[in-house]
């Protein structure tokens, strides 16, 4: 018979091994990111860091912590300091960043900050923020999460200066340490004001709804006042808010961006809208989307970059892999070709497959490493500055590894990327050889890709000019004659 303290033993040794393998302790994603990436010997204090989107571990030693940034910085990578309220409350979680961030400080590290988890909730569940219906009916959308109660976009105004306090509070004693944030960020998603999924089927319902959209029967007028309203509630509690204090701070939400009036991806918590304005391509519907932000005051682009399941269903290509590089490629030229050249690109990334089920179809074939990173090319190449990477403890090794080789070899064309001008912006419509160029002077840095069996010299018209590109898959300079 086992007794009571030989099960406390079997249990330390079990959780031990969960927690060990080959002898070395399970490392921490820092430790993932260091192993798996490398030292910048190109120096250039004009290009953007690589942003990874996650943050230091708390529990490590100021040794520790000096150390892990020290090797970020060589490698030219920053991570977020997350701000939060444990359960201690809100002056625990501002001492906890500050610690953090003094450190950044000191070693010249970029304090970057993902505030995402004190902007959430405007629609907190409360009574004050449901719709209400003709009968006097409080009620709420659950189509989101079963976890938001989604409610009226006209009654959160009074939730403003609760979110605004939260901000105020870190803001304020950064300001009072003297630690200057030089870029803020939130993944800000199911919350606010959103028209798909039943948010037009409810407003309709609601009597404060019908009353602040004038034609509200009609789907591009609601999604019209409703993004309008979201990108408002964004400009007055985030980023006047932040501009107050840090003034040239660079201020960003995860997918608000300019673009050419459509959005090429669906995110996890969205679903079709009966009504909606769309353009087909094979099964993929392509949404008409509002320009949020122009609106919002943000001070830098943040798309999304991810390979969707929904994409190899969608797209009926006969050449799998241009499933993915399709949309892909539309999201980043939507964006490229619509961002002003002072607002820069930071783009959320991610190259293994997205809410992939468990069971696929017998003709799956994810997005391969190579074309993934001939992706990365086509996109700086098309106005992007720089990636921030999203990605699950269990796939950030393989992620930051074939991002950061990118991103590292970018540096040896930081003339043509600082100043170079996107000249080729074409995304054909059928499987083909896809091309991407920075013109700098009288040279052209180009990128192709080929999705056909035969490859061919392709040329191209550059100011009024054909120019031949040969068969090359990477990266390489030409000249303008």
């Amino acid at each position: 018979m086992i007794m009571i303290k030989d099960w406390k033993n079997l249990f330390v040794l079990v959780f031990i091994l969960l927690f060990v393998k080959n002898g070395v302790c399970a490392k921490n994603v820092i430790e993932i990111i260091i192993e798996n990436t490398e030292p910048i010997t190109i120096k250039s204090s004009k290009r953007l860091p690589l942003f990874v989107w996650t943050s230091i571990p708390l529990n490590i030693t100021e040794d520790e912590m000096k150390k892990y940034l020290n090797h970020l910085i060589e490698r030219n990578i920053v991570v977020f300091t997350r701000w939060r309220i444990p359960k201690e409350g809100i002056e625990s979680g501002i001492k906890e960043a500050i610690k953090i961030d003094k450190k950044k400080k000191e070693l010249n590290y970029p304090v970057v900050i993902d505030a995402t988890s004190i902007v959430h909730r405007f629609f907190d569940g409360s009574e004050e923020t449901g719709h209400i219906d003709e009968n006097g009916n409080l009620f709420f959308d659950m189509s989101f999460s079963d976890k938001v109660k989604m409610g009226c976009p006209f009654k959160i105004d009074k939730r403003y200066n609760v979110i605004k306090e939260r901000l105020e509070k870190f803001l304020k004693a950064y300001k009072d340490e003297g630690i200057d944030i030089k870029y803020w960020a939130v993944d800000w998603e199911i919350d606010g004001p959103i028209e798909w999924n039943s948010a037009w089927e409810n407003s309709k319902k609601c009597i404060i709804c019908r009353k602040n959209i004038k034609n509200i029967e009609n789907f591009d007028e609601f999604q019209k006042v409703i993004r309008k309203k979201r990108a408002d509630l964004q400009r007055e509690v985030f980023v006047d808010t932040i501009k107050k204090y840090f003034p040239n701070c660079l201020i960003g939400n995860y997918a608000v961006n300019p673009h050419d009036g459509y959005r090429y991806w669906w995110d996890y918590f969205e679903k079709e809208v009966e009504g909606a304005t769309y353009q087909r391509k094979h099964n993929a519907l392509h949404r008409k989307w509002f320009d949020e932000f122009k609106y919002s005051g943000y001070t830098m682009a943040m798309p999304v970059i991810y390979t969707w399941y929904k994409f190899f269903n969608d797209y009926t290509f006969e050449e799998r892999e241009y499933r993915w590089f399709y949309p892909l490629l539309r999201e980043g030229t939507s964006v490229g070709k619509n961002t002003s050249q002072n607002i820069p690109i930071i783009s959320f990334v991610h190259w293994q497959t997205v809410l992939k089920p468990k069971e696929l179809l017998s003709d799956f074939v994810p997005l391969s490493r190579e074309k993934y990173k001939e992706l990365l090319w086509h996109l700086l190449f098309r106005g992007f500055d720089t990636f921030c990477l999203w990605s699950p403890l269990n796939e950030m090794a393989e992620e930051i590894k074939v991002l950061h080789e990118v991103y590292t070899e970018s540096f040896k064309y930081n003339d043509f990327i600082l100043n170079g001008k996107p000249v080729l912006w074409d995304v054909p419509e059928e499987p083909d050889t896809v091309i991407s160029g920075l013109k700098l002077k009288n040279k052209l840095l180009i990128i192709r890709s080929d999705f056909r069996e035969k490859k061919e010299v392709i040329k191209v018209k550059v100011d009024s000019k054909q120019i031949e590109i040969p068969v090359v898959s990477n990266p390489f300079i030409l000249e303008i004659k």
